[in-house]
């Protein structure tokens, strides 16, 4: 198996294996989704059984032929789920494939099981060269199945190239993509079809023979496979930018949480927990630290009018340099009260305050959010440079 094929047959698995969680999420009730991974499974599953290795061994449990006809019923059957999975608005409305589709895929996969019948033992593994292409019959095996893999292919590409014109951006290029590799392997069952009925093709000298066009079909075939996988390679990176940026957020609070965790250890719940969400860049983790700061600074408030009471001039709310400093005045004189020094008083003043009283809610979340991680990075580059 050649590293091109292995690619190819990877694609096609992976794209089937793609569609699952979305299938099994619906309990299989996607019948777009269905044909899809269908589609794809079939469409792997036959080049897999193409191998030669692949097909001597299945051959050895049960009959010289019987691997030849099964991918290509594999491969015949999956390009015309994939012509009806095109046909109508991917995921979002079916209906069923006309009949004469099903039709057209059903008398070629009916002609070749009758020619492989009448064709004796030792031609029944036949492959495309001249040695095997001198029968008729054999002749006669690729060009029905050619029929139809021409057909399906040209049926695919253009109406690929017709969803193209529609959508998003994302879903433009996804189609075109997608039309392209089609539009290859169209071409390919145009010359598999010269090269099976002209013999003067096959036996004088050429610059392409069809081991040439086989490559160029196993690249079409992955540049399908990369068009229809292409939203899902989009959607696992936005996921992993956004388990970055989540990452960067926890770690940027962490030092006003652990100020604040330090003078309040009951604002800190569910320890276990929090540090695998925190790994795998979970929100839930970087909006649970962002709460247990602002419960913090509210339970710091009465120190922080104290600390403001103190200090010379009034703390601007833009002013993150003097709202750290206002934190850490604050978290001293809680220590002081906290030795004995007295109570605070029972008023409190917000550092930083959401610009909104739902913001807690999530109407200014993330402008609070990212307030709040400057403020914390100041915190420890406030740290950093008093133990200098």
């Amino acid at each position: 198996m050649s590293a091109l094929n292995l690619v190819a047959i990877a694609t096609l698995l992976g794209g089937a294996l793609w569609t699952l969680p979305a299938l099994i999420r619906r309990r299989l009730r996607d019948p777009m989704r269905l044909h899809l991974c269908l589609a794809l499974l079939l469409m792997g599953a036959g080049n897999v059984l193409a191998q030669p290795p692949v097909l001597d061994f299945v051959d050895g449990f049960t009959f010289e032929g019987f691997s030849k006809v099964t991918y290509n019923v594999e491969i015949l059957a999956g390009l015309s789920l994939m012509v009806g999975f095109l046909r109508e608005r991917p995921l979002r409305r079916w209906k069923p494939p006309w009949p004469w589709e099903v039709g057209a895929c059903l008398v070629c996969l009916a002609a070749m099981l009758t020619v492989t019948v009448f064709l004796p033992a030792h031609l029944r593994n036949h492959v495309l060269t001249s040695t095997f292409l001198a029968d008729w019959r054999v002749r006669t095996f690729y060009n029905f199945g050619n029929f139809y893999l021409l057909f399906g292919y040209a049926a695919s590409a253009y109406l690929a190239g017709r969803h193209a014109r529609r959508g998003g951006s994302l879903r433009r290029l996804s189609f075109n993509i997608i039309a392209v590799g089609l539009a290859g392997l169209a071409l390919t069952c145009i010359f598999r079809f010269l090269w099976v009925n002209l013999p003067t093709l096959r036996d004088t000298e050429r610059l392409i023979d069809y081991a040439d066009v086989f490559l160029f079909g196993q690249v079409a075939a992955i540049v399908v496979c990369v068009g229809l996988s292409l939203p899902f390679f989009v959607s696992v990176v936005q996921t992993v930018r956004e388990m970055l940026d989540h990452c960067r957020q926890y770690r940027g609070l962490e030092e006003l949480w652990c100020q604040l965790a330090e003078a309040y250890p009951e604002l800190v719940l569910d320890h276990r927990g929090r540090r695998r969400h925190a790994f795998l860049g979970s929100s839930r983790a970087v909006y649970r630290r962002y709460v247990e700061c602002r419960d913090g600074l509210t339970r710091l408030g009465p120190y922080l009018l104290l600390a403001a009471e103190e200090m010379s001039t009034p703390v601007s709310q833009e002013d993150l340099r003097a709202s750290a400093d206002l934190v850490v005045r604050a978290l001293r004189l809680y220590g002081d009260h906290e030795a004995g020094e007295g109570s605070p008083p029972a008023e409190a003043v917000f550092v930083l305050a959401p610009r909104s009283r739902h913001s807690i809610d999530g109407h200014d979340y993330e402008e609070d959010l990212g307030t709040l991680v400057r403020l914390s990075r100041e915190l420890g580059a406030m740290r950093t440079h008093a133990s200098v």
